[in-house]
């Protein structure tokens, strides 16, 4: 596992402690409680002895990691690289996984998805270890707090896993917002100045141990007093008494704070050192951190090991860091700087600055160059390194560096307003963005730099591939084309050619696009991917499956390789979202939009959140109900408000495709029409034809749906011949389909031979079968509505192979007769009835014994019946001429009810009248909730010796189907008595079927539940019991075990007057025996 070029190991090491240093069994006693939270914060000044005290916890503690923070850890990058490496370290069983999401992270720019790798890093420690973990952070009060970093730590505190201890050191109050909820909780511990101040005892003691100076109480006391329990101090004042000096006459004539105690005695300490060595301290008092080697390259000396040998073995303030590196304590070097004439200070920087920069150490040249104030210099660094931190996506630190420069010096170097538009760009800004990038060629031009140039031309057609812009983007890809053909740089070029791509197919040209890409032979780091551009070609192209098996390959490798920068609406997982939506897989195109909304959140990408929501909307739509159309309509919407905060309206043009369906299609055709009309203008505006024909269709659809035939003809059509220009097969088929259903509807069947026959024949050869057999994000909102065509097409010889197959996929390959929806009927329970996605009303049912013989018909759903037969079940009382007068008016009253636009005389689709007998016809397109239930239990017990489980989920499948007994309004009707008791004795045995799985397989509550639902039904059912007992005793509730048996007991002998079976009662001795 490689290291990463932006991890500082020094900052993963605790500090070497000094030399005299005092064991504190009153501070470690309070540390050893951590392990009792979840969280531990330790405040207080500089010069406390925060982090001398959790070192020595740390080197005590088998399993620590330690984190140093430093200025340039609030960039999310840098702290997430840290954090991860100094977990490994305490737990070196974590696998790569983590570490293999921030190595795609340094290659990717944007703002990325830190909860995965947070989580990645929580699951394996869960997964690594039971032991108790403690993960130190060191100054974690350098975090700002509008900081992405602090809002990374207090998610990570907040799902770390209860054997993770998280103790953070500061000087300052903390903004966690979760903090409140961890104190209220309890799992928060506080250790304040007030516990790290020394006692007069300590004192007494440190003086003792360490310096060989025996205190009185009084003494100890007075120096605690007047040093104010700070620990700094204690060694200057050692060091003073070993000299000779007194204690009250050393105290007596200071005054002022203990701070200002510290640099008197700090300055006494120091001239008692070789002039050479406080002349060191000098000159090295610029660095924040030091190696021999630096020192003596910033001295132009040879002797820095020397003297780091000496300071160190003479606790002069400095702090070990490991592999080399030390540093000043920070007090310490804040009195060594404000020593220095601000003169040489700057000189000094400059000096350090300068030897870095040829260290390859950008980041602290970068410092040190903005502490000399040499903003030249920096500008120039910043110019070579700015694109690779871009490209690692530390924008946070890219920005604040650039914002350091003063205005008059950044103009002149026009790549640094080009990278302050990525910034802006790659955080969804896009307005901010092209305003930077447009003063980049300003600048750029009034210094003739072809390279700044199309730096900026490159950065301003992003933001309008971004926003899908095309005609913008058109012009400043040309330009930026001609200047790349002067400089040799082949890479650019490609990436130009790459971008030329991806615009024309916005415009809705996807050969000349193919054209262009094919110029453009190797990866490029700026354009989009080979594989991100070939599926937008090949989704308006309409080669849908296609795409999906390429976008599916595309989300497992991402799973295992995340791509982590922002790629707008061409987001994996909100691409295969709307090919899903096409194919009518909602459920699959539904989870795809969550996690792309979801993906967009976190990047902060309100762009790809937009995009997210519209995904959302499409899955809604394909319910192809009221409800779906509200929540579409909200979903949509919402992205509408992210474009205007955004100042992107062509982001609107989608959703005013989906609302055009969402409003349309349930009848509110004037705000159909006035969504359309505006989205159509700004997809005009911005050249995309493709998306302007999805706006046609939609809104011609509407107009068919609701008989408007004549307008609904005028925009189909023109959404048929834009997709036919755009060369979207699939498309100019969904528009074929809804010609077809209006010439049906007008009864044209001279057009609809004539489109019929392109109909079938593109299904066939592009495999969109699933029009037919699906709810799709263009198709009918029910597919059934198109089975009257796929039969005019078979009577009529218009592809009849493929009208056969595709009636034989939806199981009506015997269908002689069909209304255009299927009747869907509940008998377990209360009767309802649905003819397609519509319910029928009560009130339709103008007789009850025309519902009657509805129910007569479908319990009898295998047999024609004789109707004197039908007649004496249903009116026994009547003679026969009234019984055959009630049954025809019953009859005609139901035929109207199961078809109300059915033709008079015409053949009904569901009732088949041969001669006097009577029934459902057998291919009739009925699906009843019995049926299905019988099936499931049927599929249940094929699986259950094969498989457990997935008989259990049939199994469950059928009782959830299983809402009461059947035809229940019906009780005492003898035709329903026989069903009814056989579905209930079925209902039973699977229920109990249920329970004992779900006993086997230890989900006890889930048995408990299932169980006392057949008792609810049946309260004999003497296996029931038997289960709640068991049940009850594995959880430990041995009380309500034997409450059941007594229960069992007494309902067996008021209701069957018999007593519980041996195997019952051996069951009850079992459990009193525990």
């Amino acid at each position: 596992m490689a290291q990463p070029a932006l991890l500082i190991r020094t900052k993963l090491s605790p500090p070497r402690l000094p030399r005299h240093t005092l064991a504190r069994e009153r501070v470690s006693a309070l540390l050893a409680t951590v392990r009792e939270y979840r969280l531990a914060i330790m405040q207080a000044g500089t010069g406390y002895g925060k982090s001398t005290a959790l070192a020595t916890f740390a080197l005590d503690t088998q399993k620590a990691a330690w984190y140093h923070l430093h200025a340039d850890d609030a960039d999310p990058q840098v702290f997430l690289h840290h954090l991860a490496y100094c977990l490994k370290t305490a737990v070196p069983q974590i696998s790569d996984e983590p570490f293999t999401l921030l190595e795609q992270w340094e290659l990717a720019p944007g703002n990325h998805i830190w909860t995965d790798i947070t989580q990645s890093l929580l699951n394996e420690i869960i997964e690594s270890t039971d032991e108790n973990i403690f993960l130190i952070l060191d100054d974690v009060h350098i975090l700002p707090e509008t900081a992405v970093s602090l809002r990374i730590l207090n998610h990570f505190i907040s799902y770390a896993p209860n054997n993770l201890h998280i103790i953070l050191a500061t000087r300052y109050p903390l903004s966690l917002p979760n903090l409140h909820r961890w104190r209220i909780r309890g799992e928060l511990m506080t250790l304040n100045q007030e516990e790290l101040t020394f006692t007069p005892d300590e004192t007494a003691i440190f003086l003792q141990t360490q310096y060989n100076i025996t205190l009185s109480p009084e003494q100890s006391a007075l120096l605690a007093n007047r040093v104010e329990g700070w620990p700094i101090a204690l060694p200057l004042i050692g060091r003073r008494l070993q000299s000779g000096s007194n204690l009250e006459e050393a105290l007596g004539h200071l005054s002022g704070s203990a701070g200002d105690l510290f640099v008197y005695l700090a300055q006494e300490v120091l001239a008692q050192h070789p002039e050479h060595v406080q002349q060191f301290l000098t000159e090295t008092a610029v660095l924040r951190q030091m190696t021999a080697s630096v020192c003596d390259e910033l001295r132009q000396q040879t002797d820095s090991t020397d003297i780091l040998t000496y300071l160190l073995e003479n606790d002069l303030f400095i702090v070990a860091l490991g592999d080399g590196h030390v540093r000043y304590h920070h007090l310490f070097r804040e009195l060594l700087l404000n020593q220095l004439d601000p003169a040489i200070t700057k000189a000094l920087h400059l000096r350090a600055a300068t030897l870095l920069k040829n260290k390859n150490d950008s980041k602290s040249a970068i410092y040190h160059f903005l502490a000399a104030e040499a903003y030249e210099e920096t500008a120039v660094l910043l110019k070579t390194i700015g694109y690779r931190f871009i490209q690692s996506g530390q924008l946070d630190t890219i920005s604040i560096w650039i914002g350091r420069i003063p205005p008059n010096i950044l103009v002149n170097h026009p790549p640094l307003l080009s990278y302050l538009g990525d910034v802006a760009r790659l955080r969804s800004r896009f307005e901010e963005a092209l305003a930077w990038y447009q003063q980049a060629e300003t600048h750029s031009r009034a210094r003739d730099d072809h390279t700044a140039i199309g730096q900026a031309l490159r950065g301003q057609a992003r933001v309008y591939l971004d926003t899908v812009n095309p005609v913008q983007a058109e012009a400043v890809l040309q330009e930026a084309l001609r200047l790349a053909d002067d400089q040799d740089n082949r890479e650019t070029q490609a990436r130009l050619l790459d971008l030329l791509a991806e615009n024309l197919l916005n415009q809705g040209h996807p050969h000349e696009s193919e054209q262009y890409r094919a110029q453009a032979r190797d990866l490029r780091e700026e354009g989009p991917g080979e594989a991100e551009l070939s599926v937008r070609v090949m989704l308006r192209t309409g080669r849908l499956e296609e795409a999906r098996r390429l976008l599916e390959a595309q989300a497992a490798q991402e799973q295992q390789e995340p791509v982590l920068r922002p790629r707008a609406h061409r987001e994996t997982q909100l691409l295969l979202s709307i090919i899903l939506s096409m194919q009518g897989e909602r459920e699959q195109a539904f989870q795809c939009a969550i996690n792309g909304t979801a993906r967009g959140q976190a990047l902060r990408s309100p762009f790809i959140t937009a995009v997210g929501h519209m995904r959302q909307g499409h899955t809604w739509l394909l319910k192809k109900d009221e409800p779906g159309a509200r929540e579409a309509v909200r979903c949509f919407e919402k992205a509408i408000r992210i474009s205007e905060t955004l100042h992107v309206p062509r982001l609107k043009v989608e959703a005013s495709w989906g609302l055009t369906q969402a409003y349309g299609f349930r009848g509110d055709l004037k705000m159909a029409q006035q969504v359309a009309e505006e989205g159509l203008a700004l997809a005009r505006a911005a050249g995309d034809e493709w998306v302007s024909a999805c706006i046609s269709l939609a809104l011609g659809a509407s107009f068919a749906l609701f008989s408007e035939h004549e307008t609904a003809v005028s925009w189909v059509s023109q959404a048929r011949s834009a997709f036919r220009e755009c060369g979207d097969t699939y498309g100019e088929t969904a528009s074929y389909l809804w010609l077809c259903l209006l010439w049906h509807q007008q009864s044209d069947h001279v057009r609809l031979a004539r489109d019929l026959d392109d109909l079938l024949q593109r299904v066939n050869t592009y495999h969109y079968q699933f029009l037919f057999t699906r709810k799709t994000l263009m198709g009918a909102p029910d597919p059934r509505s198109l089975v009257p065509v796929l039969l005019y097409a078979r009577e009529n010889s218009v592809q009849t192979a493929v009208a056969d197959s595709l009636l034989a996929a939806i199981n009506l390959s015997k269908i002689k007769h069909h209304p255009g929806y299927q009747l869907r009927a509940h008998m377990l329970g209360p009767f309802a009835l649905w003819r397609g996605p519509d319910p029928v009303p009560a009130s339709e049912w103008k007789r009850q014994k025309a519902r009657q013989l509805f129910l007569f018909f479908l319990t009898n759903r295998h047999t024609l019946w004789e109707r004197e037969q039908i007649t004496d079940c249903l009116w026994p009382e009547l003679d026969p001429d009234a019984a055959e007068r009630n049954f025809k008016i019953a009859y005609n009253a139901l035929t109207k009810v199961l078809e109300p636009n059915r033709q008079r005389n015409a053949p009904s689709a569901f009732i088949l009248r041969d001669g006097s007998r009577y029934g459902l016809r057998p291919e009739a397109d009925i699906l009843l909730d019995v049926q299905t239930f019988n099936e499931l239990v049927a599929e249940g017990d094929r699986l259950l010796a094969q498989n457990e489980l997935q008989a259990l989920t049939q199994y469950q499948q059928a009782l959830a189907l299983y809402k009461g007994e059947f035809l229940q309004e019906y009780p005492y009707e003898e035709w329903t008595s026989t069903e009814r008791e056989r579905l209930f004795t079925q209902y039973l045995r699977t229920s109990e079927r249920v329970a004992s799985s779900l006993l086997a397989h230890e989900k006890w509550e889930d048995a408990l539940q299932t169980a006392q639902a057949i008792l609810n039904h049946d309260a004999c059912w003497e296996n029931a019991y038997r289960i709640l007992m068991t049940a009850y005793a594995q959880m430990g509730n041995r009380a309500q075990a034997i409450r059941t048996y007594h229960r069992c007991i007494d309902n067996l002998q008021s209701e069957l007057g018999v007593s519980p079976t041996q195997t019952t009662v051996q069951l009850w001795q079992q459990i009193c025996e525990i």
